[in-house]
């Protein structure tokens, strides 16, 4: 997971990563007070597949849910 966060945010967010990402992770919702982004691989929670030290494999699905929302 760490290289491809290093890929997405290098390759694919071109504007306001700080929206996206902190450090090397992304933002969770239970550490900050603002929106945050779920990170789900193969429709799990990746916490439970090691989170930053996942490992990935070739036909592994991740998906990044934003928690921002308007009103």
């Amino acid at each position: 997971m760490k290289g491809l966060l290093a890929w997405v945010k290098s390759n694919l967010i071109k504007e306001r990563p700080e929206m996206f990402l902190k450090g090397d992770s992304v933002y969770f919702l239970r550490f900050t007070t603002r929106p945050g982004v779920l990170v789900l691989i193969n429709d799990c929670d990746w916490e439970l597949c090691g989170g930053l030290d996942a490992e990935l494999e070739e036909k592994d699905v991740v998906v990044f849910i934003s928690t921002l929302h308007g009103g």
